[in-house]
């Protein structure tokens, strides 16, 4: 029996720039209704996730934001886990003179941007709008940062992110960088990952590993993706995601989540046959 499902948000749940469909959030309340619990496993957080879920926040009672740094169980906040100081300091230091190149952090206190000059932040288009955030690398405060994140925006084109994220790694033990398919970094504590916030929620939820089902289709969802028996990659998903996932379903471009919450709703563990069917007749 299913009693937890889990997702991705960007180019699983939700194609590019668009939020949950209709078919989803029904899914999803079906889902609840039902005493499954379901929510996102985002490298995102709370109100960036809500934002996509159009404020709903019935979808959000469980959840694994910031890649599992931040625990919800019965829409409560049971766990969270900060990085260091130091490290994001030394990162934010060594990226200042890259074109287009910034980090980004924030806690429960506010958020910050470092590691570029102004000129060069306000040609990128994400940076831009938390321009007012910006400071100094040695000005990052010092509140718990929760959420951090490594960026290479416009002006950025020539230089070698894989690269440069694995400088900052040898340079700061504390950290890992960890990509959502993209040209940016999520930033965790060293060996943390989805997983690790997982292994905590099935505690809290009294779950097996069984009992829980999985989206993904990036390296930050690869650890998740190996920890459960019904893991499940959406067609978009990388190599690496393909590979290590039991299940195969259609892109998120044709809300193939959507499709698969419905299929949970209406045949619980008889879904994963389903999906099965589908791909090897593909």
């Amino acid at each position: 029996m299913i009693k937890l499902v889990l997702t991705d948000m960007d180019m699983t749940l939700l194609p590019y720039g668009r939020p949950a469909s209709d078919r989803a959030l029904a899914a999803i309340h079906r889902l609840v209704d039902r005493g499954v619990c379901f929510g996102p496993a985002s490298g995102r957080d709370w109100d960036s996730v809500l934002e996509s879920f159009r404020g709903d926040e019935s979808c959000m009672q469980t959840a694994l934001l910031s890649n599992g740094k931040k625990i919800y169980a019965h829409g409560t906040l049971v766990n969270q886990t900060s990085m260091d100081r130091s490290n994001i300091v030394t990162m934010a230091e060594m990226v200042h003179d890259l074109p287009g190149v910034y980090v980004s952090g924030r806690g429960d206190r506010g958020g910050f941007i470092s590691g570029s000059t102004y000129e060069s932040l306000m040609g990128t288009t994400w940076g831009s709008r938390r321009a007012d955030e910006l400071c100094e690398p040695a000005d990052i405060p010092d509140w718990p940062i929760v959420t951090a994140g490594l960026h290479f925006e416009e002006g950025s084109e020539e230089i070698d992110n894989n690269e440069w994220a694995d400088r900052i790694r040898a340079a700061c033990p504390k950290l890992d960088l960890i990509s959502p398919g993209s040209r940016m970094f999520d930033c965790v504590p060293k060996g943390w990952s989805k997983e690790s916030g997982l292994r905590i929620l099935q505690i809290i939820l009294a779950v097996d590993a069984d009992e829980v089902v999985c989206f993904g289709d990036s390296d930050n969802d690869y650890k998740i993706l190996s920890a459960v028996p019904h893991s499940v990659a959406v067609a978009n998903a990388n190599d690496r995601v393909r590979a290590v996932a039991r299940h195969h379903i259609g892109s998120c471009e044709d809300d193939a989540v959507g499709y698969a919450l419905e299929d949970i709703a209406d045949l619980d563990e008889g879904a994963f046959e389903k999906w099965d069917r589908a791909y090897r007749g593909a």
